[in-house]
């Protein structure tokens, strides 16, 4: 278990120098300025009506994983600083859709391509074989349940 600790100390460690290996903080600063003060959540609510199109505030809640009232707050804001816009839906005129605004969109594509282009750099060194290894792990890590859904296990049988 000794072993495990120190691998895990070691990978908590390594965790801000692959931020600003990536330069996650002054893309986000630099985004963040470039839009009045945005939040990092906001900016998560614009990557996904980038992405998905304009959203109900019940599908943008479900993408988030926040409630319904906490999405309608953070779309008041957004509305609020010219970035989002409440649509009706046209099929359905009881319905609003969120939708980023023109400026904004382009923003957000701007920083999703500097992010790709990071990241590839950031991996560059490595080869296919070890991006696949770190693809499948990060994989793992990710589709792994939370604290919540019940206790990861390793290899092992014992709880990680």
């Amino acid at each position: 278990m000794n072993r495990r600790r120190e691998l895990l100390g070691r990978l908590e460690r390594l965790g801000p120098g692959l931020r600003r290996r990536l330069g996650e903080s002054e893309r986000r600063a630099d985004f963040l300025t470039r839009f009045g003060g945005v939040t990092l959540h906001q900016v998560g609510a614009l990557r996904h009506l980038v992405k998905h199109g304009p959203l109900t505030m019940n599908e943008l809640a479900a993408r988030m994983e926040i409630s319904p009232s906490s999405a309608t707050q953070l779309v008041d804001r957004l509305v609020h600083h010219g970035l989002v816009e409440r649509r009706p839906d046209p099929n359905d005129r009881r319905v609003l859709r969120v939708a980023v605004s023109g400026p904004a969109s382009d923003a957000v594509h701007d920083l999703e391509k500097e992010t790709s282009q990071r990241f590839a750099a950031l991996l560059a060194p490595l080869t296919e074989d070890e991006l696949e290894v770190l693809a499948s792990l990060a994989q793992r890590i990710v589709e792994a349940p939370t604290r919540q859904d019940g206790p990861a296990s390793d290899s092992s049988g014992g709880s990680l």
